[in-house]
Formats: structure tokens, C-alpha cells, sequence
């Protein structure tokens, strides 16, 4: 598999990996010109269902883990023309909990267009959508919506990609859409097409002839089911395809985005059952090998689009949904607001079992634990940001498929993806490194599990000789390499305490932090951004039993 196979460059490459004394050989260049990337993020369908959230589940898992990763792009079932003021207030919360703090670019897109009748009002539809979304800019700061697409894959009402069938109307609102951002003054950019699938990827022909005035970037999905993890033909197909429409894109000096991407991939042990599922039952089934190493395929996908030249790529998603909502208004505010979570949530109002998270959504048996994605995605989203400039690379080894970027704070991380043996790996770079790098490891065989989805801990860090690197790569793993960290001790938590069988402590006031670990006898009992837990029992003469530590953006952890 080699990335670099042009002239000199070439000749370059062969000759550096035959002067290595490695089992496998990656090298990496820093051409003249370099593909800026614009981040990886998830779908955070969370945004619009925290009603519905209990305290435990958003503190201790949702903003806890957002706030840990911290994508820096995003993409958002919002922007809907009937939004109530209430939605998009609970909306803008969640926004400056989590989007705000990361500085992350958010896409949206309101799930499914309306029913479109003979009589739709196409200027009154966009003069709503734009109405609300000016309320969220220049009201409540959302100032990182910086992309909207007018409908998931295309679809309107009950119909998937309606507007397939219905060109015309797509140019149409497309250009309402973008009359009325003009006149509420929003630098709101248009995505489209929003096809999904390689059977769909002339669509972005379409676009590229009809709409390209109004297209801001262009957008496309792909989905995975028809292939087991490993299988060489994932990362080479999507490439392939990626690679086609980014340079049809760049003809009219526009980027593309991977807007949704995700890997189910041909499960034979397990059925899916009746009820429509955006996942398989193998993802969900405790410790399965399918899903240790879908875990890998999903995060291969990403570093496909990376290196392919797309401006960005969202994984489908960061949380699973709850299961499906009933249809019930009702009088109460809180009846209300569950009625709007279903409304405002995509697909709420069908019936949709969306188990395709980082972790769990089970309130009924307080399961919120991981799925082995959190250890892939986790870090591939962590250390690959917005910003980061793209490196190329070159291996004759094709088992390995790889990543590499400059970060904008002058960082660089590396990912490898190794589908054969375990074996040494030699990294080699252009660049002058002047720290070690730590290793984060994820191995299939041995995933790190934690009970309180904290990803998982350095293995250690190699340091650069002249210009190379060599790390020990499990089998069928994935491994991160990075300068982007700090090495620091968070400061002591202060004022512990105990009343009423709830331990709290004092806000950190240090930028670095990111949340809190809370230990009782030694041991962890929570991870949580709130300062404050539940400790049912607990009187204030057990405060000595109890600790609390900071862990830092960099998971440095505190005294």
C-alpha cells in the first residue's frame, strides 16, 4: 500500500526504508503543498435529548467524555424551521457545556425535510430556518455553526432520498437557503448534497453542475456492511472513492467533507431482528471479537478520508440513542420537553434503535459503559484537530494503514493501524522532534476497558533518532503516537466534604482541567465533571475514606 508514488519521491522512499532496520517501514514527507484538515467529530445527536438525561448520565458520561476527546468538528440534527424557543435554549446550553469549550465547527442538518406539498412555501421555509438560527448566532454566541445541510441523505417526510427524485427542488431551496443566511447576515455555509453510499456518489456530480454557486462544501456518507474487519478492500475502496470526488471538488475549488461515516460490516453470527437498527446486535454483544475489531475499521475509515484530501469526516456516533420515543405531547414542562427531544431528535418520531455510540444509553439498568470504539475514536479524534496539516506516507507493508499531522500548536501525532502480526514498526519524518512521544495502545486482543469510559493511559513514550522512530505493535491493533501533551501534575482538589450523604469538592480553576476522578478506600467509584456525588450512606466522619483527583486535557492526573 503506498501513498507516495510519484518520480523522485519515490526513489526517496524506497531507499530510506531499505537503510531501516525495521519488520515494517512507514515514511512520511512534508511536501510544498499539504492538505489542511478541518477535524474529526461525531454526530452528537446528544445535543438535543439532554431532558431526558438524568445527572449521572450527562456528568459522568456525556460531558465527561466530550470534554475528554474534544472534537473539533461535529455534526448536529438542529436548525429545524419550527425549532421552539425552548429547544434551541437547551440546544445553546449543551452548545457551551461542550462546543464551546473545544472550539468545535459545527455542521447541521434537521434530520428530515417536512412533507413538501404543491403548496410549500419555499421562502417562508428558509425565513423560518434562517430566523432561528440568526437567534442562536448572534443571541446565544453559537458562533462555531459554521455549515447547513437542508436534509439528512437527501430525505423529506417519511421518503429516504426524496429529493433524489426531485432535483429541482433541491436547486430551488438550496438557493432560498442561501438568500435567506444573506439576509440575516450568517456566514453559514451550505453542504450538499448529503448523499450516503457508493451507489449515490453521482450526486455530487449533480451538485457540481447544478448548485455549485450555492455549495459551500460538499458533502457525502458511507456506510460499511459488507465487509469483515481487516479486509484490505475497506481502507482501498473508500480511499479510492474519496479521493475521486475530493479532486472533483478541488476542479471547482471546494473541499469535501465525510459527513457521516460508520462500519457495521457482514456479521454472520447475529441477527438484527425486526426493528430497524442503525447498528448490529454484535456490537452490543460483551467482549465479541467482531466488535474488537470493528473498533479498528471504523477508526480506518477516518484516516481514509484524511489522507484522501477530505476537509473533514464525522463518525455516526458519539452516543448511542435511548431506545425509541413515544409520541406524546402534554401539559406538563417536563411532558413538553420530552415531546420537543422527540421532535428536535432526527429520527425521534420513528421508530429508530440507534446503538452506534461510544458507550451506552440504558437508564433502566444504569449501563452506560463503553463499546471498544471509545479507545479507537477516542484518540483519533483527540489528536488529529482542526487545523492539523496532512503528512503523506509510504509503506510496502499491507497490513499497516496509517495517519500523520502537524497539529496547529506545533504537536505532531501519528496513528497505525496494524492488521497482521505484532511486529516492530519504524517511523520515519521530516520533522524535528524535541520531546518523546507517547504511545497510547489499543490492542483487540486485550482492549482496555474501563468502568468509567476513561480512555485508556499512556504505555509509555519512545523518543526520535534522527529522524525515526520504532514502536512494538500488537496484532490487529491500533497504536498513537504524539508530542501533544504536557507532562504536569493537576492541582490538589480542594475543600472535600461530606453533608447529606453527597461529596463535594471546589470547582478547579486551572484552564488545563477536564474533569475529576473520585476514589473511596483507594478505589475509583466515578468519573464526573460535576463537583459534587451521591455517596448514599456516607456520613461526614468517612470523609477520610474519600479523595478526589483533576485530570488534565493531556489525562495527567492530580495528587
Amino acid at each position: 500500500m503506498k501513498h507516495a508514488k510519484i518520480g523522485l519521491l519515490a526513489v526517496t522512499v524506497a531507499w530510506s526504508c531499505a537503510s531501516l532496520a525495521a519488520e515494517s517501514c512507514i515514511v512520511f514527507t512534508k511536501p510544498s503543498q499539504r492538505w489542511l484538515w478541518g477535524g474529526f467529530g461525531f454526530h452528537n445527536s446528544e445535543a438535543t435529548m439532554t431532558p431526558i438525561m438524568s445527572d449521572e448520565f450527562r456528568d459522568q458520561r456525556v460531558l465527561k467524555t466530550f470534554r475528554e476527546i474534544s472534537p473539533t468538528y461535529a455534526r448536529v440534527f438542529a436548525g429545524y424551521w419550527d425549532w421552539t424557543r425552548e429547544a434551541m435554549d437547551r440546544f445553546a446550553d449543551y452548545y457551551d457545556a461542550t462546543f464551546r469549550r473545544a472550539g468545535t465547527t459545527l455542521y447541521l442538518v434537521p434530520g428530515r425535510m417536512p412533507v413538501i406539498t404543491d403548496d410549500f412555501d419555499a421562502e417562508s421555509y428558509c425565513e423560518a430556518v434562517a430566523t432561528r438560527l440568526e437567534y442562536l448566532v448572534k443571541e446565544r454566541k453559537c458562533t462555531k455553526i459554521r455549515y447547513y445541510c437542508l436534509s439528512n441523505e437527501l430525505s423529506v417526510g417519511p421518503t429516504y432520498a426524496w429529493f433524489a427524485k426531485h432535483w429541482d427542488k433541491y436547486a430551488e431551496i438550496n438557493r432560498e437557503m442561501q438568500r435567506a443566511f444573506m439576509r440575516h447576515g450568517l456566514d453559514i455555509g451550505l453542504q450538499t448534497p448529503d448523499s450516503s453510499g457508493y451507489s449515490r456518489m453521482a450526486d455530487i456530480d449533480w451538485a457540481i453542475t447544478n448548485i455549485n454557486e450555492q455549495t459551500d462544501t460538499y458533502c457525502w456518507h458511507c456506510y460499511e456492511r459488507n465487509l469483515q474487519p481487516g479486509d484490505p478492500a475497506l481502507y482501498a475502496n473508500l480511499s479510492a472513492a474519496l479521493t475521486n470526488l475530493v479532486c472533483k471538488a478541488l476542479r471547482k475549488e471546494k473541499r469535501l467533507s465525510l459527513g457521516e461515516f460508520g462500519f457495521t460490516g457482514k456479521i454472520t453470527p447475529y441477527g438484527q431482528g425486526c426493528m430497524r437498527d442503525d447498528g448490529h446486535d454484535a456490537f452490543r454483544h460483551p467482549g465479541s471479537e467482531f466488535s474488537r475489531r470493528a473498533a479498528i475499521s471504523r477508526a480506518e475509515m477516518g484516516l481514509a478520508a484524511l489522507n484522501a484530501g477530505a476537509v473533514s469526516a464525522v463518525s455516526w456516533t458519539m452516543v448511542d440513542y435511548p431506545d425509541p420515543f413515544l409520541r406524546e405531547d402534554g401539559d406538563t414542562p417536563e411532558e413538553k420537553a420530552r415531546y420537543d427531544v422527540a421532535r428536535f431528535s432526527g429520527f425521534g418520531l420513528d421508530v429508530r434503535y440507534n446503538k452506534n455510540g461510544l458507550f451506552r444509553w440504558c437508564d433502566e439498568e444504569r449501563d452506560y459503559s463503553s463499546y471498544p470504539d471509545l479507545y479507537t475514536m477516542g484518540y483519533l479524534m483527540k489528536l488529529f484537530r482542526k487545523g492539523a496539516r496532512v503528512l503523506p506516507w509510504t509503506t510496502d507493508d499491507d497490513t499497516l494503514r496509517v495517519g500523520g499531522v502537524t497539529n496547529p500548536n506545533g504537536s505532531v501525532s501519528f496513528a497505525v493501524v496494524n492488521w497482521g502480526d505484532a511486529k516492530k514498526v519504524t517511523l520515519a519524518f521530516p520533522l524535528a522532534l524535541t520531546r518523546p512521544l507517547r504511545v497510547y495502545e489499543y490492542d483487540s486482543e486485550h482492549p482496555p476497558i474501563n468502568a468509567f469510559n476513561d480512555l485508556q493511559s499512556a504505555k509509555g513514550t519512545v523518543t526520535a533518532v534522527d529522524g525515526t522512530v520504532t514502536v512494538a505493535v500488537p496484532a490487529k491493533s491500533m497504536t498513537f503516537l504524539t508530542t501533544d501533551y504536557e507532562d504536569r501534575v493537576p492541582a490538589e482538589v480542594v475543600n472535600v466534604r461530606i453533608a447529606n450523604g453527597v461529596l463535594s469538592w471546589a470547582a478547579s480553576k486551572e484552564p488545563e482541567h477536564c474533569y475529576f476522578r473520585v476514589y473511596r478506600d483507594g478505589k475509583q467509584i466515578a468519573s464526573t465533571v460535576a463537583t459534587s456525588l451521591p455517596v448514599p450512606g456516607a456520613v461526614e466522619g468517612d470523609l477520610a475514606r474519600f479523595s478526589v483527583k483533576g485530570v488534565d486535557k493531556w489525562g495527567n492526573v492530580g495528587k
